[in-house]
């Protein structure tokens, strides 16, 4: 049986909502010569493998300038490969299953002094860590807490204790605002989990007027209005026009010839990459979206559109629009951007009843694929694995997509 492995990545957030960095996650995938790929989930399928893995693929690729957290059991914690991790990047999670003797504390000190950092992977999960664990607090650099099985009382009374230490807090699976708002009480820096991409129902927010600026050029461009009408449209826009203009002679597109006119860059771009650039300035204009193109839930549509795009590709006989996969990756995550119920702002917009479907109840092709996109986002295996096999997708080809989302 042959075997595969990619690198599935979960965003890690500073408290102000930026990118911190990305939890890398190495997962095997078996092919069983029918060209099915199965997950085999560990919590490490082999350290060693990650850092073949990580200089083939390229570690720029992969993260960019944010930092990797990358799982380290004992066995790779005294091996020579660790050294040849770039120490500036990587964040080393010391998992639970190492046993912290002398031997042990004295490898840590030895990276420490080399410049190496460490976080401890799921601390909590010890009733008795701050004994056990305390030895080495002074050579780690983050405390991760474990949203869903984290005991506040239990914590809350070793919190004097902690504070005698300069670690950061880093809590993980947090899946909800109030979890959120929680972690960020007890003093944490660093957030992971899907608490950012799970709109607050409660809001009930209106549609900001400046998606609704965006959303009326998106319907001239599906209802295949004129150029002249497109334009004129753009050109009662000057902060998107300009936008548009900087973006098409930004190099991006490699295109060789200069923007002469807003019409001239419609005609250009085409009307379906125009809409989906769109949506992005959209999002990008969100108060709820920090740092705009670079907050993790920009990032995270962006990837779902790319990944979602290259799956319909991979799967021509499923017969699924590209352009249309990209979109609802985009659109995914539209109620998260403008605090809005989702429902409300399809209301807004001109789009397919498969897209609406796909996005309200995750039904139908498109549906379907948005629900293996989130599944690799979450590593949610027994899902990925049973829509893998109902799709065929071999494992070069699931590789091939997923590398390609991280190139954005």
């Amino acid at each position: 049986m042959n075997q595969d492995r990619y690198i599935a990545r979960q965003p890690i957030m500073t408290v102000d909502g930026k990118l911190y960095g990305y939890e890398l996650l190495f997962r095997s995938i078996e092919n069983d010569g029918l060209h099915r790929a199965q997950f085999v989930d560990g919590t490490v399928a082999s350290t060693n493998v990650a850092v073949n893995v990580l200089n083939y693929i390229g570690v720029q690729h992969v993260v960019g300038n944010d930092k990797a957290f990358i799982n380290v059991d004992e066995s790779f914690l005294f091996s020579e490969a660790i050294l040849s991790i770039p120490k500036k990047v990587f964040i080393l999670e010391l998992l639970e299953t190492i046993v912290f003797d002398y031997r042990v504390i004295d490898r840590i000190i030895e990276l420490k002094k080399l410049g190496f950092s460490f976080s401890i992977d799921e601390a909590n999960s010890n009733p008795n860590f701050v004994e056990d664990l305390k030895p080495i607090f002074k050579y780690i650099d983050i405390l991760r807490l474990d949203a869903d099985i984290f005991d506040k009382e239990k914590f809350e009374k070793n919190m004097e204790i902690l504070k005698e230490f300069k670690f950061d807090l880093l809590a993980e699976k947090v899946e909800t605002q109030e979890e959120f708002n929680y972690f960020k009480e007890l003093g944490c820096s660093y957030f992971q989990g899907y608490f950012f991409a799970k709109p607050d129902l409660m809001k009930q927010k209106a549609l900001d007027p400046v998606f609704k600026e965006v959303f009326d050029l998106i319907n001239l461009l599906d209802n295949e209005s004129s150029i002249d009408d497109i334009s004129n449209a753009f050109e009662n826009s000057p902060d998107i026009t300009i936008q548009l203009l900087k973006f098409m002679n930004s190099g991006v597109l490699k295109i060789n010839t200069n923007i002469r006119s807003i019409k001239h860059a419609i005609a250009l771009l085409g009307r379906k990459p125009l809409k989906q650039w769109l949506f992005l300035i959209a999002f990008s204009k969100s108060d709820n979206v920090v740092d705009g193109m670079h907050s993790p839930v920009i990032i995270l549509a962006q990837s779902r559109s790319v990944l979602m795009t290259q799956l319909a590709l991979t799967l021509s006989s499923y017969k699924v629009d590209a352009h249309e996969a990209s979109l609802v990756g985009i659109l995914s995550l539209v109620d998260v951007i403008t605090e809005a119920p989702m429902k409300d702002i399809l209301k807004e917009l001109t789009v397919s009843s498969a897209i609406k479907e796909a996005l309200l109840n995750q039904s139908g092709k498109l549906g379907e694929l948005l629900e293996l996109t989130i599944c690799i986002e979450t590593s949610n295996m027994e899902k990925s694995n049973r829509i893998l096999n109902e799709l065929n997708v071999s494992n070069e080809k699931l590789k091939a997509a997923i590398l390609e989302s991280y190139n954005i």
